[in-house]
């Protein structure tokens, strides 16, 4: 056995984590450290004999994609971390990484070495994560229209008694219907940078892809946003893949993505309309469809939407203010995902934007 593989083994006798070495002329394992017995309740003196029962256990959605990294491991060209599955009878799935090394000398078969965390405990608390920063932004966005509405109804109402009322010359009721009027306005513009604030602050974090299937990570994100947009009167239909799809995705900065197009659809559709998301898959990539029944945007203002501080942005239909800076964010978080954001809108029949990333095996 070569100094690399000697080395290896010495150190991770006393690993908690699983490390092996496979060599690939004799396609066997040439040594796995006791923590195969912890981890996988394995015997390591039989591991190449518990090796198919094992392999037996990755989750079907994996297989796949663990094949592709192993013909890239052989070849010496796989350097990412890869995460996998293995089923476990009535019990939720183990979620193991695995960090991959390679040894090949010209030709020669290459020796395989690897190391294997449990990670189902951090995996677990990731989805509890992902599912409270859903609702979390479902729930701002609900809290900013709910408020929002109310506030801008007083703040009519103030403006529109102040101009329409005769009072005596010595009441007070002009004066107070201003401090109305301003306290009115002034919490409308709090609750609305509160949530802008929170969207950009959330966008410039750093970007953490991970596998994941497309679905099953945004099902919550509907849910909530179809839950709170009808507390408000409001109807949203969504549909996902009949069949698990994957791709890597910042879950968090994804779901704002979805957020936000859903909430400019909103802003746009009168009452009564309707916003339908579509999550499919097409060739090679992943499609999030975001269509409404609103009243489009004009063709003039179509060419400069996705544009920093756009001239093209405007006020929603219940007074709605807006910074230009959503749709670009959208787009930005987008191409860090390797993906486009395009849009198709007639004025006066509505608007479809379509998020489109690519695949994953």
């Amino acid at each position: 056995m070569s100094d690399f593989a000697a080395l290896l083994m010495e150190q991770a006798e006393a690993s908690p984590h699983v490390q092996f070495i496979y060599d690939a002329a004799t396609a066997r394992v040439v040594f796995v450290n006791p923590a195969y017995e912890h981890v996988l309740g394995g015997t390591p003196g039989q591991v190449n004999e518990e090796l198919p029962a094992l392999l037996a256990r990755l989750h079907p959605d994996d297989r796949p994609y663990l094949a592709k990294c192993w013909r890239l491991w052989t070849r010496g060209q796989l350097s990412d971390e890869v995460e996998v599955r293995l089923l476990v009878a009535n019990e939720p799935d183990q979620w193991f990484c695995l960090t991959p090394f390679c040894q090949q000398k010209g030709t020669a078969p290459a020796l395989l070495a690897g190391m294997l965390r449990d990670i189902t405990v951090s995996k677990h608390y990731q989805q509890n994560t992902d599912t409270f920063l859903a609702r979390k932004n479902a729930m701002l966005e609900i809290l900013s229209h709910d408020l929002s509405g109310g506030f801008a109804l007083v703040q009519q109402i103030a403006e529109y008694l102040r101009e329409e009322v005769q009072a005596p010359a010595d009441s007070q009721l002009h004066k107070m219907l201003g401090v109305l009027e301003t306290t009115s306005r002034g919490s409308l513009k709090m609750i609305r940078d509160l949530v802008d604030i929170e969207f950009l602050s959330s966008a410039n974090t750093d970007l953490k892809r991970e596998r994941v299937e497309v679905g099953a990570v945004l099902r919550e994100t509907l849910e909530q946003l179809q839950q709170g947009q009808r507390v408000l009167g409001f109807r949203l239909d969504y549909s996902l893949p009949r069949e698990p799809v994957y791709a890597h995705l910042d879950v968090n900065k994804f779901q704002q993505v979805l957020n936000n197009l859903v909430s400019n659809a909103f802003k746009f559709t009168p009452d009564g309309g309707r916003v339908e998301v579509e999550v499919a898959a097409c060739p090679g990539g992943v499609q999030v469809h975001v269509r409404d029944t609103g009243i489009g945007i004009p063709a003039a203002l179509q060419p400069v939407l996705f544009e920093r501080f756009t001239k093209a942005r405007r006020p929603g239909l219940r007074g709605e203010p807006t910074t230009g800076l959503g749709l670009v964010l959208c787009k930005t978080i987008t191409e860090w995902h390797r993906g486009t954001l395009s849009f198709v809108s007639t004025e006066g029949q509505g608007s479809t934007f379509t998020v489109e990333i690519p695949q994953a095996v």
